[in-house]
């Protein structure tokens, strides 16, 4: 069944540790989520000869994906950036800033549609952060971070992504169903 509607804005995102090929961890709510952007990054070439191009090819060597989200708690970091978030009674949340790798991580985002109940996912299995990661805190202002990553292919079932059409809308999981 084809679903036959735009979409317009960003309902819900959620993130998890990525473990394995088709495992994660809990899914983490990114709350106030203002943006999921996914852009393909190509290696391509011509072939030039004859004083024409006889050839061109392209393939999709990655996913670069952009996230901005309002910053709330540190559960989302914790998954971003893989430090912990400890809880104690004298201080509500607490994380230390380290040098440490990032590790893989899942997203999932969806998007309504306008007319019906039909909805869209995008679902990047296997994701790393390869930007920088700022916080800024200013005046007047929400923090709202922005981060990069780049996904790669997690193996045969998801890809590098996945995109779905739904007839009626779903929740976001992690995997999407």
């Amino acid at each position: 069944m084809t679903t036959n509607e735009y979409k317009f804005g960003l309902y819900d995102v959620k993130i998890a540790v990525w473990n394995a090929a088709e495992s994660y961890g809990t899914a983490v709510d990114v709350e106030s989520v203002q943006m999921l952007g996914i852009s393909f990054q190509n290696e391509s070439g011509q072939l030039d000869g004859d004083d024409i191009i006889t050839d061109v090819h392209s393939r999709t060597q990655s996913v670069e994906v952009r996230l901005r989200f309002g910053f709330k708690n540190l559960d989302v970091y914790e998954v971003l950036t893989g430090a912990t978030n400890t809880e104690s009674t004298t201080v509500m949340d607490s994380m230390i800033i380290a040098r440490q790798s990032m590790p893989y991580f899942a997203i999932c985002g969806r998007v309504e549609g306008t007319e019906g109940d039909g909805d869209t996912q995008v679902f990047i299995p296997k994701c790393k952060i390869m930007d920088g990661f700022s916080v800024t805190m200013e005046k007047g202002a929400y923090i709202t971070p922005e981060v990069t990553a780049m996904a790669v292919y997690e193996g045969a079932t998801y890809g590098m992504g996945l995109i779905i059409n739904h007839a009626t809308g779903q929740a976001v999981t992690l995997p999407p169903t």
